[in-house]
């Protein structure tokens, strides 16, 4: 393994003294948000702030959460032979390990709140990965990567996603640690051409050349800062930059991004009371207060208090401003949900045969007057996604940000509710200074100690609304009985792209492959089943937030003369509710299908219902959502040959 962090941390925010007296998610916040009345537009963004903090997956901070694509996710990654990527082994791809599933790290019993970092590099990153089969996670991060806490445990970080828009298909840009995903928070890559002092896939910090985000807001005069105290914890990627080292002390390149100050909070504070809060800013937290592991949640909790208070000191100030509370990446902290990874050969995504990216889930909550309401956005995003909804805002484009990254991730657009009025901020926020002192006291705990085995926990009961997300995805699939293959098809009819993944479960051996589906675009494959499995076929296709289509059955059936062909696909009807769904017939005997509703998020099942399709005949039939627009179904045949086909996924009214 690569050494575990570049970095000695510290342990309590104590050592900072009066830096851990931020108080309450202050009486400031919400009487701003109680008198933030009125509608707005993108036009109505004044002020971008980025608040990265480092190292925290999506699962281990917010799989319990209600309505997310957490623990009660039931579009898996299959694994061989039955398993669930819930169920990683101890000795990962190897096999024979024992299971260990997601357990507690439980604050009340425990000093949870220090937990400490794991393996976060490159090689261990790519090595838990996989090559996309996600099971590899204990050997290369241990078996601390499977702990996570709950809403007893990080109440601020819960009344927060509560209040505002959280975004659960939110991923880091690199599989890799803190410096990469940075640099591409400030610059939109991490120079995979080297034309610049890159690649950059380990911390090294090697005096770097290529244009940065805050360099092309300098030269079309849009104002920006970097908002950072003595102790940055090594964190503004800028100071890696030559032309930022070499910068004159009154340069504008020294004087916002490298100059330090003494309170963060109290230099927003001047800046809004002087009127020179910037259009763009980035804050860099110190180390105690970052959340990196074994820096404890509660302080960060503290600091992100603190900062909206400070921008929540001026109604007008607070009433014009984003502010994009998100981390660096996911330290070596396990998340269930694969990354999207561009196909081999992308362009400015591969470095020596390896994808950039992206890597794991990370927390992304949206706050601004125009995300409350505790709402969730499943659009994809990376870290490319505030530096796009900056170029929307500022009307400079970041030229780094390859191709690949645009038609992918979204531009966070879609986690607002620009022109409906804002839902006033609640009141039963935790005292984040209270949270600090309980931290303090779980000192004393004994430190958590990994189980013998895990147990996957039950999410909080009930959903949050959706913000709508323009993905519409439809996938064919059919037999091609003169080679033996099984094709599938997946067409884009929405405004979205998106990256696909397809993996052979089982017989034949377990394997991903990438694909990128462009808006109004498709992606086809085939699968020799005759030449590597005999004829049988195993197959799963993921796609975003939760879409998922799943093939099994025998190509050797379609050879026969005697028997049925069945072939089942479903349609986005784009109101938000059902998919028109046909079942197809193109064998010599009539073809019984059984329509199972399965037990979707938040719903337990249904009825299973028949229906028989005569020789060279079809049939249609509704698939009908949750009142969420979540759906899974599975469709199978009496060919006596395990014909499956499943349909699991979200709907949006488009």
């Amino acid at each position: 393994m690569s050494p575990i962090s570049r970095r000695t941390l510290l342990g309590s925010a104590a050592a900072l003294g009066a830096g851990s007296a931020l108080g309450v998610l202050p009486g400031s916040v919400r009487r701003a948000m109680a008198a933030s009345t009125g509608s707005g537009s993108l036009s109505s963004v004044k002020h971008v702030v980025i608040l990265m903090q480092e190292n925290r997956s999506f699962d281990h901070y917010y799989g319990t959460l209600q309505g997310v694509r957490g623990f009660g996710d039931t579009s898996l990654l299959r694994f061989p032979k039955g398993s669930t990527v819930w169920n990683q082994s101890t000795k990962g791809s190897a096999g024979g390990g024992t299971i260990l599933q997601p357990w507690h790290l439980n604050t009340a019993t425990t000093d949870a709140q220090q937990v400490g970092d794991l393996d976060h590099s490159w090689s261990g990153t790519h090595g838990a990965w996989n090559g996309g089969l996600n099971n590899n996670w204990i050997p290369e991060k241990t078996g601390f990567t499977m702990g996570y806490y709950n809403r007893a445990d990080i109440p601020f970080h819960f009344g927060l996603a509560d209040a505002f828009t959280i975004c659960d298909q939110y991923f880091c840009s690199v599989q890799g640690p803190t410096n990469p995903n940075r640099l591409y928070q400030w610059t939109g890559m991490i120079d995979p051409n080297g034309t610049g002092g890159g690649p950059v896939t380990d911390n090294s910090e090697n005096g770097y050349s290529w244009a940065t985000y805050p360099e092309m807001l300098q030269d079309a005069g849009v104002s920006w800062r970097v908002y950072q105290q003595a102790d940055n914890f090594d964190d503004n990627p800028l100071a890696w930059f030559t032309q930022f080292t070499s910068a004159s002390p009154s340069s504008p390149l020294y004087t916002n991004g490298m100059a330090r100050v003494g309170s963060i909070n109290s230099a927003i504070a001047a800046d809004i009371a002087a009127g020179t809060f910037p259009t763009v800013s980035w804050v860099v937290a110190p180390t105690a207060l970052s959340e990196h592991p074994a820096s404890r949640p509660a302080d960060g909790a503290d600091f992100v208090s603190g900062v909206l208070a400070a921008i929540a000191s001026d109604q007008a100030t607070w009433d014009s401003t984003v502010v994009f509370y998100n981390f660096d990446e996911n330290d070596g902290f396990f998340d269930h949900v694969p990354p999207p990874t561009a196909p081999s050969g992308t362009a400015d995504e591969y470095i020596n045969g390896a994808p950039i990216g992206m890597g794991p889930r990370v927390p992304m909550t949206v706050i601004s007057p125009w995300s409350t309401g505790g709402r969730v956005c499943s659009q994809t995003f990376d870290h490319t996604s505030p530096l796009r909804f900056a170029e929307l805002v500022t009307g400079v484009q970041c030229t780094n940000i390859s191709a690949w990254r645009r038609e992918v991730a979204g531009d966070l657009t879609s986690a607002f509710n620009f022109g409906v009025s804002p839902v006033a901020f609640p009141t039963g926020l935790p005292n984040t200074a209270a949270l600090v002192a309980a931290a303090n006291k779980q000192e004393s705990l004994p430190a958590p100690k990994v189980p013998a085995a895990g147990a996957l926990p039950a999410q909080e009961s009930g959903d949050r609304p959706a913000q709508p997300v323009g993905y519409v995805f439809n996938t064919t699939s059919w037999t091609d009985t003169s080679t033996g293959r099984l094709w599938f098809k997946t067409v884009s009819a929405g405004a979205l792209g998106a990256g696909f993944t397809a993996y052979t479960v089982n017989d034949r051996t377990y394997a991903a492959w990438p694909y990128t589906c462009a808006a109004g675009g498709s992606i086809s494959d085939y699968f020799s089943a005759k030449t590597y499995g005999g004829g049988l076929y195993d197959i799963d296709l993921h796609g975003p937030d939760g879409y998922l289509r799943g093939f099994q059955g025998n190509v050797l059936t379609w050879t026969s003369t005697s028997k049925a062909h069945p072939e089942a696909y479903a349609v986005d009807q784009l109101d938000g509710a059902t998919l028109a769904l046909t079942l197809t017939n193109a064998g010599s005997v009539a073809a019984v299908f059984t329509i199972n509703p399965n037990a979707a998020y938040l719903a337990t099942g249904g009825t299973a219902t028949q229906v028989t399709v005569a020789a060279g005949g079809s049939a249609n039939a509704t698939l009908h959502a949750t009142a969420a627009g979540r759906y899974d179904f599975t469709v199978t045949a009496n060919t006596g040959d395990g014909f499956a086909r499943r349909f699991a996924g979200r709907l949006y009214g488009q």
